[in-house]
């Protein structure tokens, strides 16, 4: 990586850094009170995943919060993956959150925007955006490579944090990352935003869910093209739909996800479009896994972690 070296204390990052190709498993966490719903999903994928995902306030509705079900995970022998939103918290709460992160053992961050509030279960909350996500990949990597964290006036720049900054006792490592839609991707605004990002410190990419394989293919070929391969991972998100209508309402409320209306036909022809639907993840999951530029796939939970684990049991075989 020409930014800087991966934290290798990641077992994710490791695997990144041999060249294997990682699973991970996004969930949402639960409206609850407690982590037992969520530590029963995510134990049937343990043996079969190298991280878990974990959202951040996903849709902008309510949760448990990202770090608490990160906690738990981590004390439960999980390697996690935590997203981080910049509409909740101002650059306080998010440096706050970096280090506790930090303290929990927690190396892989992905910073993300932020669905809009209106569009979640309180439409009348206000939206923070204190800073954009490529300013928090920014003091994250600073934190990271300087060892200090900004206080009092801060101005994020192109060459760094000015600040009256306080040193880090035990600095974190941070592997960063952010989300992308490969429909997006090739315009002079994406390819800004990217460069923006990298120089940020961006180490990996996520995509949002894609079942377009030559569309995957298509965004690869242009992160190589263009100079970009050789600075970050790239994470591939799949997932088993479980009918036409939930495909068709991911198609239609999910932020960046690619679903073809020819996968949509598939599910409403088939006499068992859960069946039908863990078949298309399985083909494409073996799809991607040999296309190269791919680094991970990361699997959705949407209400369907068994097929999820069906996914990964035939990728074990």
């Amino acid at each position: 990586m020409d930014n800087y070296s991966p934290p290798v204390q990641s077992p994710l990052v490791r695997k990144f850094l041999n060249g294997e190709i990682t699973f991970t498993v996004e969930i949402t966490p639960q409206v609850s009170g407690s982590g037992v719903e969520m530590l029963d999903q995510v134990n049937r994928v343990k043996p079969f995943i190298d991280a878990v995902n974990i959202t951040d306030g996903a849709g902008a509705n309510v949760s448990i919060s990202n770090i608490a079900a990160a906690s738990i995970l981590t004390a439960n022998d999980f390697d996690v993956i935590l997203q981080m939103n910049c509409r909740d918290q101002n650059r306080i709460g998010l440096m706050n959150d970096l280090l506790g992160a930090s303290a929990l053992g927690i190396h892989n961050i992905i910073a993300v925007r932020g669905d809009n509030p209106n569009t979640g279960d309180h439409p009348n909350a206000k939206g923070v955006f204190d800073l954009k996500s490529h300013e928090l990949i920014r003091i994250a990597h600073e934190m990271t490579t300087t060892g200090i964290v900004p206080a009092r006036t801060m101005k994020i720049s192109s060459g760094g944090i000015q600040a009256n900054s306080k040193p880090i006792s035990d600095p974190p490592q941070f592997f960063l990352g952010t989300v992308d839609v490969p429909s997006l991707a090739g315009n002079d605004v994406w390819t800004g935003r990217l460069h923006k990002r990298i120089a940020a410190g961006l180490q990996f990419i996520q995509t949002q869910a894609c079942y377009d394989m030559p569309l995957v293919r298509q965004y690869l070929e242009l992160l190589e093209d263009q100079g970009f391969a050789e600075n970050l991972f790239v994470v591939v998100s799949n997932s088993p739909q479980i009918s036409a209508q939930s495909a068709l309402w991911v198609k239609e409320n999910v932020w960046g996800a690619e679903i073809p209306d020819e996968i949509i036909q598939r599910l409403k022809d088939a006499k068992d479009p859960r069946e039908e639907g863990l078949k298309i993840c399985q083909e494409q999951v073996a799809e991607l896994m040999t296309m190269p530029g791919v680094a991970g796939i990361n699997l959705i939970e949407r209400e369907n972690i068994e097929s999820i684990t069906a996914v990964l049991e035939a990728v074990e075989k």
